[in-house]
């Protein structure tokens, strides 16, 4: 009881006068009293001997007419006696006598620890004079893993955050922002308040970590936010474990921090406690902003953002150097890409948490640093809104214009520069509107009208939806070729010159879950349709799902599988396998779709400027399947709910459309880089095309004698990329060569599906009866005998019939569209 006694009487001034010895448990003893505001009087009696240390009324306080310090650090006894004004005790005086018969010897430290004050009540007075004060928060950028349990008069739960992904919007309340809008560590961790300064508790023993001593400071503030929620009065307690070598704060670790909040009431001046909340903090790591990169991204919150990337290579240039010996090192790296980010990212509006990757590769004259972004993330998924009957007063303040729909609203108020607290949209009339100031809200359920409203107490509104879209950050950054900055403090006199910003984005490949689709269960496709072939010896659904998806002489859309291994195949388009003619019942098995849609890339915002067929009034998904089914089709355009056919896809045959898109057949997983030479003989050169719709337009390009067998794409830097076609293999011995540098040369793997060809029908024999090779089959029995008068004209005619079928239902007349103008660029 000790120092819980000692730091609350730390601030009076006390004056022990000595009593008249008297007979304590037979012995005779002296004492001294003192009185405490008329309130208190505190007596203790003391042997005349030394006797060990306990830690009882340890105080430096004036002593008059008493000179026997020894005994106020060993009392015997202690008697207090008064009258408390607060006590529900109906009584003038109460008394209580402490006898202490036995007294352990211990070490200062470690029997403070059982004897500090009570945390979490929050003392009127600290003894906080040359004790030690709260340890020194050191760094900007920490990760550690947090356990926070809330205890309450009405809840109680525990939340404990693992890898998924949850993200709402910031207000003024949120973790980690102070007074100033903006986010810190002494925020986030409730030390950053001057007014409420911590003062030193003393040792405690932490209950559930072992046992082991901390010290811990405590701050007491009042009409504060916590968790969102404002309370009368908080206390708040950090526990901290020494530790030298800690680099998160000075000579200390933080390992917990509780929080218990009190609703005052004024008449009884008492206060009543409504929630403890306990932070337990574990794994503390500090460093850079880059070293953490990995871990705050938006990798988990993949509904916020599409699958697209862009991976940007900086080629930097060094200047100034005037001492050959400065070499740069490995260590260099971490400033050098938070240099990057600072001085060129931030500026442009693309927000570090966008960065998926930073590669960099180093010599002495040259830097090349890798940069992969993502898509902007959707924020209208996460913004707050709520439902209120806004008054006509609220109105009249509001600055409004017309939008179709809320989201529309919100994008259309972030291109202002005004400064924006609330956004109102009224249904009623498509008004969109925003306030300057939050308290121009004004909410009248009897005649105000039903509106959706946010709130951006941050006015952080333009910030967040002005982040700049995928397609236009390669632009925007080749706008800086030329500029030079100081990305090292320790070659101050160094400058690095932007020299060249090139496109290295690498092909994504779909997820596997959206290849198929699940059609119908407890039916299969009938055997006997023209245009479906029942497949041998296929034992797994993922056999079945190849055979359809892989076969270059079946264009199959959709295929059935059964528990016994039954597996079919068809070019039947999914709406065709909803015919009852057209399936079998059977409880064992599911119908699938293909999902063709999938094997085509979006080339938004582009038209072919020469339609080749009239638009059909499908979806994409119809049109895909269509398309897919034709040896003719090399790609399809859709302009809202209709679709056309074209040829392959080049810049020069297409124009901007904002409506339009054009989808091109992804092949590029069937090329490979053959090495850093490039071929010089070239039979055609398109421009500003990506490597996928390069590879697609060598893939489908077939004119009489002149094929495409490789060709060199040279990606997007400050100069446009370009795509050159070349009828020789660059591996061939007659082909010229010369290096490439950012330019490669690509052609077909080794073992890689043969291209859509309209040069030959015929069917290719092969070994095995899984994945196309199943239909090799067909052609392996000309050569068994009598058996086979059967066989061939009926699997040959159901090819034949299952490659004109799409074709016989729509009459499209197929040519390749390529500019006429276009010449042969060398």
């Amino acid at each position: 009881m000790g120092p819980s006694i000692l730091y609350r009487l730390g601030d009076s001034s006390l004056v022990w006068k000595s009593v008249r010895d008297a007979n304590i448990r037979g012995t005779m003893m002296k004492g001294a009293t003192t009185e405490i505001n008329k309130l208190l009087n505190i007596t203790y009696y003391h042997k005349n001997e030394p006797s060990l240390t306990i830690l009882v009324l340890f105080i430096c306080h004036k002593l008059e007419h008493f000179d026997d310090y020894s005994g106020i650090r060993n009392p015997s006894r202690i008697e207090f006696s008064g009258y408390d004004p607060y006590s529900t005790v109906q009584s003038y005086q109460e008394n209580l006598i402490l006898d202490i018969y036995v007294q352990n010897e211990d070490y200062y430290d470690e029997l403070a620890t059982e004897v500090s004050p009570l945390p979490g009540i929050g003392c009127p007075h600290y003894l906080s004079a040359g004790l030690p004060s709260l340890p020194l928060l050191k760094t900007n950028y920490a990760h550690f893993t947090m356990v926070e349990s809330i205890q309450g008069s009405t809840n109680s739960r525990t939340l404990n955050e693992g890898d998924s992904c949850k993200m709402a919007p910031t207000d003024l309340h949120s973790p980690g922002i102070s007074s100033y809008r903006n986010f810190n560590l002494a925020s986030l961790f409730l030390i950053d308040s001057l007014m409420n300064a911590f003062k030193y508790l003393g040792k405690y023993n932490l209950e559930h970590s072992s046992g082991f001593a901390v010290d811990a400071w405590e701050s007491i503030r009042a009409n504060v936010n916590i968790n969102g929620k404002m309370v009368d009065r908080a206390v708040i307690t950090q526990y901290f474990a020494e530790s030298q070598d800690s680099e998160i704060f000075q000579h200390y670790t933080l390992v917990r921090t509780t929080i218990a909040t009190y609703k005052l009431d004024s008449s009884k001046k008492t206060s009543t406690l409504e929630e403890s909340i306990t932070r337990d903090y574990m794994s503390f790591e500090t460093g850079s902003k880059d070293e953490f990169h990995d871990i705050f991204t938006l990798k988990e919150c993949k509904y916020l953002y599409s699958d697209k990337t862009l991976t940007l290579a900086f080629k930097l240039q060094r200047e100034g150097v005037n001492n050959p010996l400065q070499k740069l090192t490995e260590s260099h790296v971490y400033e050098l890409k938070q240099s990057l980010i600072y001085f060129t990212f931030l500026p442009k509006k693309i927000s570090p948490l966008r960065i998926d990757n930073v590669q960099c590769n180093l010599n002495d004259e040259k830097i090349e640093i890798e940069v992969t972004f993502r898509d902007s993330p959707d924020f209208k998924y996460i913004f707050n809104s709520k439902t209120m009957f806004v008054s006509p007063d609220t109105f009249k303040q509001m600055q409004a214009i017309k939008a179709d729909n809320e989201y529309e609203c919100l994008d259309i108020l972030s291109k202002n520069q005004d400064t924006i607290s609330v956004v109102i949209y009224r249904y009623s009339d498509s008004t969109c509107g925003y306030l300057r100031n939050f308290g121009d809200l004004k909410e009248d359920i009897k005649i105000g009208e039903s509106c959706t409203v946010y709130h951006f107490p941050l006015h952080n509104l333009g910030r967040v939806y002005q982040e700049i879209p995928l397609d236009q950050i390669h632009n925007t950054f080749l706008q800086d070729v030329g500029q030079s900055y100081h990305l090292l403090r320790e070659y101050h006199a160094e400058t690095y010159k932007v020299i060249d910003v090139i496109d290295k984005t690498k092909s994504q490949v779909a997820s596997a879950g959206d290849f198929v689709s699940t059609i119908q269960a407890g039916a299969k496709l009938n055997s006997n349709h023209k245009v479906t072939v029942t497949v041998p010896n296929v034992k797994t659904f993922a056999d079945c799902y190849r055979t359809c998806h892989d076969s270059e002489q079946l264009k199959c859309n959709t295929f059935s599988f059964c528990e016994n291994g039954d597996c079919r195949v068809s070019s039947l388009l999914t709406e065709d396998s909803y015919n009852e003619s057209h399936i079998e019942q059977d409880k064992t098995c599911y119908i699938y779709s293909s999902t063709v849609f999938n094997d085509y890339s979006e080339v938004p915002h582009r038209k072919f400027k020469t339609q080749t067929s009239i638009a059909d009034d499908k979806d994409v998904h119809y049109c895909a399947e269509l398309c897919h089914a034709s040896p003719d089709c090399f790609s399809f355009q859709s302009c809202g709910y209709g679709c056309s056919f074209g040829g392959v896809y080049t810049d020069a045959n297409t124009e901007y459309d904002e409506e339009c898109s054009i989808y091109i057949p992804k092949v590029y997983q069937k090329y490979q880089k053959t090495g850093n030479k490039i071929a010089s003989d070239v039979f055609y050169t398109d421009m500003n095309l990506n490597f996928e719709q390069c590879a697609s337009l060598c893939h489908g390009w077939s004119d009489g004698e002149t094929g495409c067998k490789s060709f060199n794409y040279c990606p997007k830097s400050k100069t446009e990329s370009s795509c050159s076609l070349i009828k020789f293999s660059v591996k061939s011995s007659n082909t010229k060569t010369s290096e490439g540098g950012d330019c490669s040369n690509y052609e077909l793997k080794v073992g890689s599906n043969a291209k859509k060809s309209k040069e030959s029908s015929s069917i290719e024999v092969t070994k095995g009866t899984s994945g196309s090779g199943a239909f090799g089959i067909i052609m392996l029995f000309s050569f068994v005998g009598a058996l086979l008068g059967f066989a061939v004209p009926l699997g040959y005619s159901k090819v034949k019939q299952m490659r004109n079928a799409p074709e016989a239902k729509k009459s499209f007349n197929w040519t390749r569209q390529v500019d006429e103008q276009a010449e042969n660029i060398n």
